[in-house]
């Protein structure tokens, strides 16, 4: 227990250079985590650079500003990095096309014909369609896009 007079002089250079390895650790780290602590550790440096607090003190707004960190990085990350909504749709398949309008190529004649989606033509199942004309995807089962026409003539 000899060190736990020195933690009564916790610097903002010590939390400086807590920050600055945490960040060398998420280097070597897979995933996106370390980078939130070492922020948390900057800010409290700092604010400890600014505003001399006790030590105690200091553990605590710590452990308040790496879980603060932590969420919005969560948040940011998701957003912008992996698009928002896309990384929830990324593994969904075909799935992930239901509620676009898409335009018919071949026309869907017994049920069965192709539609353009993005640069690429998909089979389609549902009522016949002449080409060109724009449907709706409801479902969607493997590589097989469900369509139905916009206009509410067809269900």
């Amino acid at each position: 227990m000899d060190w736990l007079p020195t933690l009564e002089r916790i610097q903002s250079w010590h939390w400086w250079v807590l920050g600055a390895l945490l960040l060398i650790l998420e280097v070597f780290a897979p995933g996106v985590f370390f980078v939130w602590l070492a922020m948390a550790a900057f800010m409290l440096g700092l604010l400890v650079f600014v505003l001399p607090l006790p030590v105690t003190l200091q553990l605590l707004l710590f452990a308040l500003l790496s879980v603060v960190a932590v969420l919005i990085g969560r948040r940011y990350v998701n957003r912008l990095i992996l698009g928002g909504d896309e990384g929830e749709s990324m593994n969904r398949g075909a799935s992930r096309l239901v509620g676009r309008t898409v335009v018919v190529t071949s026309a869907i004649r017994n049920g069965v014909g192709r539609v353009r989606v993005g640069d690429s033509d998909w089979r389609a199942t549902g009522p016949d369609v002449p080409e060109g004309a724009n449907v709706l995807i409801v479902s969607a089962e493997g590589t097989t896009l469900h369509v139905r026409e916009i206009n509410g003539t067809w269900v």
